[in-house]
């Protein structure tokens, strides 16, 4: 029995395994070939390239080996021969293509396959600091720099016509006109956030519907859970349901803070937080009891992009509102690069995008927090940073992630500070706009856990019974809720209360709060 867990321990979500794929590359790209083996396939774009060979190895096609080579008559030539050909293959063989993130990074040195390291690696260990730190943020803001002299000079400027729309649409809603929508969000403005709105804040496809609609499946019994599923479970429907059927249920002029009230509740039901709030933000002596500030990101309401867009125009610095072309990094956080002493390796691109520098720091900052939801234990399975508290049945971090946090927090604040300065001059009201982005973000990620969780066939009765270890990816969204609102108590409430003491509602974080900043 010991045996067969450890086996069944070591399983991938998806049982059935097919060819590996080795993929090489070189500076001729004039060449390219696929070998197509029983057991894996070769894909060398640039020359001839063998898993226990080099390049320019000759190798001979036999019963179990098909060999295609292409040539052109450039780089360009010669990967569209090289795109064609695997075409034709994925076809011929009915392949999908999957990717192994985990198994990037990997080369073959005497005879043994080794790893590179990742900087999320490094923080989770708690050594992604000093040096390794400095050069790390040199790193980052140097491939910003690099994409502002790849960026066309008519590709830079387009606040002015961002700051029409949304004048339009505030004008409209002030004068008594129906809310917008923000699917009727032109792309560009939706671009100038990062894509945040459409993806986020969408009426009926965006991902805070979404997890709200989650939490109302769960208490309705819809979803189907497995043992190992039911305690996340439960407090994510805590979360995404308490916070706001409660409220709906006392619909009246004081809803707002009905919904502030009770997420803050569900947050307080769900969590022991780490964050102790030593400068009494939460007193409530001089307001009244229902009107909580203090509003959890995901209950803030489908109308926040207005505030969100709002506050990205009102940052006077250029590097605040000027694009960069991101050259398909779109998800460059500590996961998706190789640090070591030396160099810094980005991967994981996507589709090129322009969008201004703190949009695309996003990912970046975000990502110190994000990736502890991903470190990896010795068997190959994600660190669940939670433990149930019998007693009260609320979740606590475990001790190891109450050691690490401390570390993160330190590295984050140095990150933050670095690029403030260097790249925005230090200009402190930058540091809302990045904070709101990095909050925003993990709330969105944590219903990409969920999305993810339920396209892997979790809450299908059936398609659930094949899959094994799917109740990560809940523990997953659960540490990014945790983390959005760790933030927001520790960074964002703080600095309003502290240069705005008088004004105690953190709903929009709009121009208001900038102008108190520049006091």
């Amino acid at each position: 029995n010991t045996g067969q867990a450890k086996f069944m321990r070591r399983l991938s979500s998806v049982m059935r395994k097919g060819r590996q794929i080795h993929l090489f590359g070189s500076d001729n790209t004039k060449a390219s070939s696929i070998y197509v083996r029983s057991d894996s396939v070769d894909l060398c774009f640039g020359g001839n390239y063998c898993l226990d060979g080099g390049p320019n190895e000759e190798r001979t096609a036999s019963d179990d080996v098909r060999a295609q080579q292409r040539h052109g008559s450039d780089g360009y030539a010669s990967l569209i021969a090289f795109v064609n050909n695997l075409q034709r293959e994925q076809k011929k063989n009915d392949w999908k293509i999957t990717l192994a993130q985990q198994t990037i990074g990997q080369h073959v040195r005497n005879g043994k396959s080794r790893s590179a390291t990742t900087a999320s690696s490094l923080l989770a260990r708690g050594e992604l600091r000093g040096p390794l730190l400095r050069h790390l943020i040199d790193s980052e803001i140097q491939v910003i720099r690099n994409l502002q002299l790849l960026t066309m000079p008519e590709e830079v400027d387009v606040a002015d016509e961002v700051r029409a729309e949304y004048e339009s649409i505030a004008s409209r809603q002030k004068d008594g006109g129906p809310e917008v929508s923000a699917e009727r969000v032109s792309k560009c403005a939706n671009d100038f956030v990062g894509k945040a709105i459409h993806k986020n804040f969408h009426p009926t496809k965006g991902r805070f519907v979404m997890i709200r609609k989650f939490g109302v499946d769960l208490r309705q019994g819809k979803i189907h859970l497995k043992p190992k599923e039911v305690v996340p479970a439960k407090h994510l429907e805590t979360l995404f349901y308490q916070a706001w059927e409660r409220a709906d249920v006392e619909a009246d002029d004081r809803n707002r803070q009905c919904k502030g009230a009770h997420s803050v509740r569900a947050m307080e039901e769900t969590f022991n937080m780490f964050h102790a709030d030593s400068d009494n933000v939460n007193d409530s002596s001089d307001q009244n009891e229902h009107h909580h500030p203090h509003h959890p990101m995901f209950v803030m309401g489908l109308d926040q992009w207005q505030s969100l867009l709002e506050l990205s125009l009102s940052i006077e610095h250029p590097n605040a509102t000027n694009r960069i072309w991101t050259c398909g990094l779109t998800d460059g956080g500590l996961h998706n690069m190789f640090l070591s002493e030396s160099k810094m390796w980005l991967f994981d691109l996507g589709e090129p995008n322009l969008e201004p520098i703190p949009a695309f720091l996003t990912k970046f900052l975000m990502s110190f927090f994000h990736t502890l939801g991903m470190e990896e234990d010795e068997e190959g399975d994600w660190v669940v940073r939670f433990e149930q508290d019998d007693a009260s049945g609320k979740l606590r971090l475990t001790e190891r992630t109450k050691a690490i946090l401390p570390r993160v927090m330190e590295a984050f604040n140095i990150a933050m500070d670095r690029v403030i300065e260097e790249l925005f001059d230090g200009e402190e009201r930058i540091r809302v706009l990045l904070l709101r982005y990095v909050v925003t973000q993990l709330i969105s990620d944590a219903a990409f856990c969920i999305e993810k969780w339920r396209i892997k066939g979790g809450g299908d009765e059936q398609r659930s019974e094949h899959q094994y270890f799917l109740e990560k990816w809940l523990w997953r969204a659960l540490w990014d809720v945790y983390a959005s609102e760790e933030i927001r108590r520790r960074y964002l409430t703080r600095m309003v209360f502290r240069k705005q003491r008088e004004c105690r509602d953190l709903g929009p974080l709009g121009l208001s709060l900038l102008d108190s900043l520049k006091e």
